[in-house]
Order: C-alpha cells, then sequence, then structure tokens
C-alpha cells in the first residue's frame, strides 16, 4: 500500500528500488528514535517521514506564498507567479488552490493533467502539497486513508472552511 503511494505521488519518477527503500523508510518512521517526539503517534511519524522522504515532489511551507514558489520552481520559466499581490495579507485558500487547478488544468502531463492534494502531517502548521495526476487521486487519498494520513483534495476542505 504504502509503496504504491509512493509511487503514485511521485508520479511513477522512481525506479522499483527506489520505491522499496523510500516505502522502507517511511515503514520504519515509528521505530526511528527521532520521532520520539510525536509521543508514539505513528501516524505523525509516518507522515512526516513520507514528506522527508518525498520533498523533491512536494512543496511544503507554513506560508502560501512560499509553497507557491515551490510549487512554480516544479515547473518551466512560464508558471504564473504568486497571483494575490502581497503575500503577508491575508489570503482565501480556496481561491488560490482555485487559481492553482486553473492553472494546472493547461499544463498537461504526460498521463493527462495535475491535481492538487495536500498532506497535514498533524506535526506542525506546515502544508506539503503534491501534484498528481488527476486520473491517480481518488487511489492516492484511498491509500493516504488506509494509512491513516491526512491527505486531502482543497477543495474538500477550504470550501468548507
Amino acid at each position: 500500500m504504502l509503496t504504491e503511494l509512493v509511487n503514485l505521488l511521485t508520479n511513477g519518477a522512481l525506479d522499483s528500488d527506489e520505491l522499496d527503500e523510500i516505502a522502507e523508510q517511511i515503514s520504519a518512521a515509528p521505530s526511528d528514535p527521532y520521532y520520539e517526539w510525536t509521543g508514539g503517534d505513528d501516524t505523525i511519524a509516518i507522515a512526516c517521514e513520507l514528506v522527508e522522504e518525498l520533498e523533491e515532489f512536494a512543496a511544503t511551507s507554513d506560508k502560501i506564498d512560499e509553497l507557491h514558489e515551490q510549487i512554480q520552481d516544479m515547473f518551466d520559466a512560464d508558471f504564473p507567479d504568486f497571483p494575490f499581490g502581497q503575500a503577508n495579507a491575508p489570503i482565501d485558500l480556496l481561491s488560490y488552490f482555485d487559481w492553482l487547478d486553473a492553472e494546472l488544468a493547461q499544463r498537461e502531463a504526460g498521463q493527462g493533467r495535475y491535481v492538487a492534494i495536500c498532506l497535514d502531517s498533524g506535526a506542525d502548521d506546515r502544508l506539503s502539497v503534491f501534484l498528481v495526476y488527476a486520473k491517480d487521486q481518488e487511489r492516492v487519498l484511498a491509500l493516504a486513508h488506509g494509512l491513516g494520513l491526512r491527505m486531502y483534495r482543497p477543495r474538500d476542505v477550504y470550501a468548507k472552511s
């Protein structure tokens, strides 16, 4: 289950040995002394290690403009700058993610378009965003939920806020 999730979050960019090694590392996180600070919450340890292991495939920040810069770096130079003026002004996350979804819809990937999937590790205020193939989003969410991870489509959470 974890290997499949990692494969989908990386859009198939890793070979089977890399996938197995990363999945093994993530699975071992709850018993890693580094994660003693989680107080035995295996889900937080797994989520944090997932973000750590897949940092090159995710944008992670507690500031939306910094998150956007990381997403922008995932694309060629033609990806638009942060769309909402001053970054320190209050920003409606739903508006940002709706805008991002429209931008992603214009960028076809090898297997279709991308969508944003968020991961809340439960450890801090940071948000991690993975860009996955739209065709894989339901499977990503099902696998994540099966592992107890808090992954979601932005609209599913921020439209209710």
